[in-house]
């Protein structure tokens, strides 16, 4: 009976003995630990403290990249002391089982800048910095240059220009992600002359009308003091830059709508920021402003391609009633007696069905003869008279049909008297096709364009309808000076 009690004990304390074994030793769980990588950069130390399920008689194990680095201990500190992917892997093990877990932590690299030395360019010209920045592969990059106070840029590359001499400390800032990093190099702008005025012309464009006159170069009211020159194409623009380059008050009479003459500059006009940059000198109407357009000569070539021209908004911008209109003018015959020349020529356009009509200019010779040479004033475009002759002549380079194209708004300008005056031009309102701004360093080219399409009230002679007085000699455009405000004259 005693063997059996005893048996009976015994074998009660071996289960109970067993019981608390299997308690106390119950595999380990790690939580907390995620699957997103950690970010951090040189200098940052970031505390990794995993949950842990089932914590007697643990045993613990930290590894970086497979190599042990701390044992015994919960939590363990990792100090980013170098860039690259790490993989921080926390062990845990008992009698009962084990466990691990793994962090992912990226160090980015160290943001760095390499500015070229011996930053020099000469004043009123663009060099292009290109700096080498190196750091972590992000895509929240931000970039900004600046001089002092002054924030010139926005972009990692720089189209840096000055009008002015001077040696100036050029800082970028790039920064991305927690980074910031600045580098700053000096820029010596050395002192070049240049002519104030946009005195080039490139092209010559004019839109004709009543009493048009194509060749002269100056003031429209000087035509009979033999300001006039029927030269070849090519010629006449070579007259017109010369006259412009030592008189910035010559002028181009380029007429009604769509007429257009395009402008050089010796050198870029520098855009600065929050300021006025051109000044154009023109005869129109307030109600009536030139379109004008710059360009930029972004792949250097000395001319201004069809992807570099942008308009600057004015008052009148987005008011075109018609995109894409054009006018077709062709010459049709000039006719003589023994006082009188008669010159005609059509026009028609490009809506349906196509408006058109015939302009009649007659003039005598006896008013219209300047230093023995018949004027041109009224002849087509290319045109002029042989005076012993009597024979038109369509000189090199020139066209007896040609068209005008680009958006038309049309405006009753009753009331709206022209006269001779300046226009200022600001680079930063220069906008591309869609109405979006566009950030240019500067231009050298200037294109200004005859816009308005003019109607006209005329209550005592056509019963108060609308009157056309595009191509009326007082609603002709005339472009002058165009000046680059920051040259000091």
């Amino acid at each position: 009976m005693k063997r059996i009690v005893f048996l009976q004990l015994l074998s009660a304390v071996i289960f109970l003995t067993s019981s608390c074994r299997k308690e106390q030793y119950q595999a380990p769980s790690i939580s907390g630990v995620g699957s997103d990588t950690i970010v951090l950069n040189i200098g940052d130390k970031m505390v990794l403290a995993p949950s842990i399920t089932n914590t007697k008689g643990n045993g613990y194990t930290w590894l970086v990249n497979k190599k042990e680095v701390a044992t015994g201990q919960l939590n363990y500190t990792f100090e980013a002391k170098e860039s690259g992917n790490f993989e921080v892997t926390f062990k845990v093990n008992n009698k009962g089982g084990t466990d691990e877990q793994s962090f992912k932590i990226e160090v980015e690299k160290v943001i760095a800048i390499s500015i070229a030395d011996q930053l020099t360019v000469p004043m009123c010209d663009v060099i292009d910095i290109a700096p080498t920045v190196t750091g972590p592969d992000r895509a929240d990059y931000e970039y900004q240059w600046s001089i002092g106070d002054s924030v010139i840029g926005k972009t990692r590359n720089l189209s840096f220009i000055s009008p002015s001499a001077g040696t100036y400390a050029l800082t970028l800032r790039a920064t991305a992600g927690k980074q910031t990093t600045t580098s700053t190099r000096n820029i010596t702008v050395s002192t070049a002359q240049y002519v104030q005025n946009a005195y080039t012309v490139l092209e010559y464009a004019p839109a004709p009308g009543k009493l048009h006159n194509w060749a002269i170069i100056g003031n429209r009211i000087l035509w009979d003091l033999g300001y006039e020159y029927p030269l070849p194409y090519n010629d006449f623009l070579a007259k017109a830059t010369e006259k412009r380059k030592t008189d910035v008050s010559t002028s181009l009479f380029v007429g009604s709508w769509g007429g257009y003459a395009t402008f050089k500059f010796d050198h870029t006009v520098v855009n600065v920021p929050g300021k006025p940059d051109l000044e154009l000198t023109a005869f129109f109407s307030n109600r009536d402003l030139p379109a004008v357009y710059v360009a930029y000569d972004f792949n250097k070539n000395g001319k201004p391609d069809d992807n570099e021209w942008y308009e600057t908004k004015n008052a009148d911008f987005g008011l075109e009633d018609t995109l894409h209109y054009e006018m077709t003018f062709t010459y049709n015959k000039t006719e003589t007696d023994t006082r009188r020349v008669y010159t005609y020529y059509n026009w028609t356009d490009n809506k349906t069905p196509p408006v058109q009509g015939e302009i009649l200019t007659n003039k005598t010779f006896s008013s219209a003869t300047v230093m023995g040479k018949l004027s041109t004033r009224g002849f087509f475009p290319g045109y002029y008279m042989d005076i012993n002759t009597k024979q038109m002549v369509l000189l090199d380079g020139w066209k007896s049909s040609f068209s005008r194209k680009g958006k038309r708004m049309t405006k009753d300008l009753t009331g709206a008297v022209s006269f001779s005056q300046k226009l200022n031009i600001d680079i930063d309102m220069a906008v591309n096709d869609k109405g979006e701004p566009v950030q240019l360093p500067g231009i050298n080219f200037v294109k200004v364009r005859k816009a308005i399409y003019v109607i006209q009230q005329d209550f005592i002679s056509n019963g108060g309808k609308m009157t056309d007085f595009n191509m009326d000699e007082e609603r002709m455009l005339q472009v002058g000076a165009i000046l680059d405000k920051h040259l000091i004259k």
